[in-house]
């Protein structure tokens, strides 16, 4: 495998350009819409800005479809 091959689930994906090669970091990997990423690359990490504030999620039931 060379280093430019594509990183598996729970690596980084992250492409750093400069040094033609993944981060394939395995710390704290988060999945999101562009795929694994670490805390280094979140999308708004990338962007300088800090990180959106935890949020509760919809568990199940908390949909009014669900509710009778």
């Amino acid at each position: 495998m060379t280093d430019s091959a594509l990183p598996g689930p729970g690596v980084c994906g992250h492409w750093s350009g400069a040094e033609s090669r993944y981060c394939r970091s395995a710390d704290g990997v988060r999945l999101y819409i562009p795929g694994h990423r670490c805390p280094a690359h979140t999308p708004a990490a990338v962007k300088g800005q800090p990180e959106p504030p935890e949020r509760p999620g919809w568990g199940y039931g908390s949909r009014k479809e669900t509710q009778a």
